[in-house]
């Protein structure tokens, strides 16, 4: 699947977004608040970080020393 495509399905803040790569899961969880407006929860392997632009969330390198645009056309889907 495209960055792209991935990006976009993430700005809308609709749900989950699980994957798998290389046999390990990950996730990125759109989330807001009055607080602190719009956040992403990344989590993969048991180490979570949380960002708060949708660059941070598809640019930072939390995936393996990855990051989600790198990593896009390689991830299995699990939870869209």
């Amino acid at each position: 699947m495209s960055s792209d495509k991935i990006r976009d399905r993430l700005e809308e803040c609709a749900t989950l977004f699980a994957f798998e790569i290389d046999g390990k899961e990950g996730h990125i969880d759109p989330c807001y608040s009055k607080e602190n407006g719009f956040s992403y929860y990344l989590w993969f392997e048991g180490e979570e970080k949380t960002v708060y632009t949708i660059d941070d969330a598809m640019d930072t390198p939390f995936f393996e020393g990855q990051s989600l645009s790198e990593i896009a056309d390689k991830i299995t889907i699990i939870e869209w």
